[in-house]
């Protein structure tokens, strides 16, 4: 059977009147934070000017970044908040090792770990599907609920990074570090140097062999990243910039500017994010569109998620057996270049990123899977 065809991605400038055009949005702050704390509506200039341009509170931008209150506590739990439970694997300051790695009797390594440090809770501007919203952008002076060091304190001391670095020299089998937060790139310079040091540091002593960093600066602000940004990821070898790109409008001049100077002076391999969202980028075309534009462009495209289970974000949610039907009919379209990504599910409350078999050419059993310590998880209906 065809998969149904998705309508053209038309440019939206064609599409949008003179009133929305003219609609100035003005962020409401913390007025408009989840009920339980957390993603105030707060958007870079830059970003309020683009989302105006590309139809509004209603265009694919408007909506990933601008408050719907009434949607985002319609599922409110607080109980429900860590479906990937980062909290409970935190083993030192903001370090979460949750995929670990495993030494024989003789201590030497059989499978590397890797782990996962949040070393702020703060973006430029913030989705209002983020998976970390349990914490991230909770205000200074305020804790959250869960027990993890960002929910506490919105940035780490130097006691603390110190800990976390004798963690890593002492854990031979780990050879991984992803820096993420909140967004590593809105830290204070000399914050961030500390950081960037002390892994370069680790990395040439060969306590770490891969650093990656996670960021949507590029996207949310990109005039706010300066040369210095470019310098400190220099200091790594072989650095990975993992940035956060949902929809071709992301894809600016002055974004993909940011992005080439990663590349060029940092010598950063870039890979892309994105996370798959009702209402924004759930069709064929509009994901056709990004990866060819990613790819041509020299960013390498990565993963893309269905959203995570947070209440704050089920509006968003595609129905898995629809997210898979677009993913059985884009992937066929894309060259070997532009279809390196993979669209997979973040096992809630399990193990591992689980990758959806691609190309409808293989029949599977779509009903459950295993994560990757052979727990099986029932797919979602609905």
């Amino acid at each position: 059977m065809e998969p149904e065809r998705d309508k053209p991605h038309t440019i939206v400038e064609t599409t949008i009147t003179p009133s929305q055009r003219a609609e100035k949005i003005i962020p409401r702050g913390v007025r408009a934070m989840l009920p339980h704390g957390g993603l105030p509506e707060s958007v870079s200039l830059y970003l309020l000017e683009l989302i105006e341009k590309t139809g509004g509170r209603k265009g694919p931008l408007g909506l990933q970044f601008l408050a719907q209150p009434e949607l985002e506590k319609k599922y409110y739990q607080i109980k429900a908040l860590d479906p990937l439970i980062e909290d409970e694997h935190e083993v030192a300051p903001g370090l979460v090792y949750k995929y670990r790695g495993k030494l024989n009797k003789n201590k030497h390594v059989v499978t590397h770990g890797r782990v996962l440090w949040t070393i702020t809770r703060f973006c430029s501007t913030y989705c209002r599907f983020c998976t970390r919203g349990r914490e991230v952008g909770i205000p200074p002076n305020v804790k959250g609920y869960n027990h993890s060091t960002i929910s506490r304190k919105p940035y780490l001391d130097d006691n603390e990074i110190e800990q976390v670095f004798n963690f890593l020299r002492d854990r031979k089998e780990i050879n991984e570090v992803i820096l993420s937060g909140g967004d590593p790139l809105t830290c204070p310079q000399n914050y961030l140097t500390k950081v960037f040091e002390g892994l370069s540091k680790l990395q040439k002593e060969g306590h770490i062999d891969i650093i990656r960093l996670g960021t949507r600066l590029p996207v949310h602000n990109p005039p706010a990243v300066q040369n210095w940004h470019y310098e400190l990821l220099r200091l790594i070898q072989n650095p990975y910039l993992m940035v956060h790109i949902n929809h071709p409008f992301e894809l600016t001049p002055q974004t993909l500017n940011v992005l080439n100077n990663f590349r060029r002076i940092a010598q950063a391999v870039v890979m892309s994010q994105s996370v798959l969202l009702k209402g924004i980028n759930d069709n064929v075309q509009t994901l056709h569109d990004l990866f060819v534009k990613m790819a041509a462009e020299g960013i390498r495209p990565y993963y893309i998620y269905q959203n995570d289970p947070v209440y704050w974000a089920s509006h968003f949610t595609v129905p898995p057996k629809r997210a898979i039907k677009i993913w059985q009919s884009l992937r066929p379209k894309l060259s070997g270049v532009a279809a390196t990504a993979r669209l997979v599910i973040d096992t809630p409350f399990g193990f591992g990123k689980v990758a959806v078999p691609e190309g409808n050419a293989w029949e599977v059993n779509f009903k459950s899977y295993k994560d990757f310590k052979g727990q099986r998880h029932e797919l979602a209906r609905k």
